[in-house]
């Protein structure tokens, strides 16, 4: 896919809110028609009609990506009603964290299904329409900047997200040779409803609940707005770009990874070590602990994103209720 050729049929998973629907929306301008997948059937059908409403044309359907019986399938019915996609963004992702020794064997599990495997599922099922179409096209998998270096309570997040990173770049020079190519994504701070389907192993569940809240304000304040995220990740797959960190902080990342990848094992050392994790310990198990965290949080006042019906995806992260996990 190139800027002299915008893709005519465009795929895109989790697209119900945050990256995914910002990417498609920003398809849907380029002309192509989108096809809208997400667990959260409601959501997708959002999509969609945002995206009608803008004169594009899409179509919804219901996908659980950590199902792959359900994921091919999902590929079968995409080829026969619609034909083969000239563009793929595979966008999933959960967040698991905590300490290692204290994560469960099933969280692990569910982040490798949903953030690493359903990626690696999604380019063989599309992947395998191109070759044997014979014209090309493009996959894209949405990683994080946590692939570009170790970090302390991420293992469960950071293995799969640094795979992807790894995984696609692989794929990229097996496919080079049937003009596909592979580009993986790596955001930083998005305004995504990240925080809701967020667990962390080994802090009371009301302090995880009091902290979602904070990171749902945060994001919502200081992250980019997905539809910029989304014309980012359009503008990374129409130039085939092997890897686009989104936002400075996910450049630094990058940078300091690549440089100096000592430092990266130094810094993962040190930050938020035995002291500090004492002290934080400390301060969750005071009484007042969660009052104190949750009057911070309300303090947290999030940036102006005008009419809530103009931009549901910002709305959305500020809202309370969480909605359903993001699988797909």
């Amino acid at each position: 896919m190139s800027r002299r050729s915008d893709p005519r049929l465009a795929v895109v998973t989790g697209a119900g809110s945050g990256i995914g629907r910002g990417t498609a929306k920003a398809f849907a301008a380029l002309g192509a028609k989108v096809v809208v997948a997400d667990i959260d059937r409601p959501h997708a059908d959002e999509t969609v009609a945002i995206i009608e409403a803008a004169g594009g044309e899409a179509v919804a359907y219901t996908v659980d990506v950590s199902d792959t019986a359900g994921l091919e399938d999902f590929g079968a019915r995409v080829q026969a009603e619609h034909g083969v996609p000239d563009a793929v963004l595979n966008n999933a992702g959960i967040f698991v964290g905590g300490l290692f020794l204290d994560t469960a064997d099933a969280d692990f599990a569910r982040i490798i299904d949903i953030s690493m495997m359903a990626m690696i599922h999604g380019c063989r099922i599309f992947g395998a329409q191109m070759v044997e179409r014979g014209q090309g096209g493009q996959l894209a998998n949405v990683a994080s900047l946590a692939a570009f270096g170790p970090a302390r309570f991420t293992s469960g997040y950071s293995i799969g997200k640094y795979a992807i990173k790894h995984f696609g770049d692989c794929i990229r020079a097996e496919f080079a040779h049937h003009d596909i190519g592979v580009t993986t994504i790596c955001p930083g701070l998005i305004a995504t409803n990240l925080a809701d389907t967020a667990t962390v192993a080994s802090i009371d569940g009301d302090q995880v609940g009091i902290g979602k809240v904070a990171m749902r304000r945060l994001m919502a304040q200081f992250g980019m707005h997905p539809d910029k995220a989304g014309r980012i990740v359009v503008d990374a797959m129409r130039r085939n770009l092997p890897i686009r960190p989104i936002r400075p902080e996910a450049y630094a990342f990058q940078a300091v990874g690549r440089v100096a990848p000592g430092l990266w094992r130094g810094i993962a050392r040190v930050a938020m070590g035995p002291e500090l994790e004492s002290m934080g310990r400390g301060f969750l198990a005071r009484p007042d602990s969660t009052e104190r965290v949750a009057a911070l949080a309300g303090r947290i006042h999030a940036k102006d994103v005008g009419n809530p019906a103009e931009n549901p995806d910002v709305a959305q992260v500020l809202s309370a209720a969480p909605r359903t996990e993001a699988k797909s």
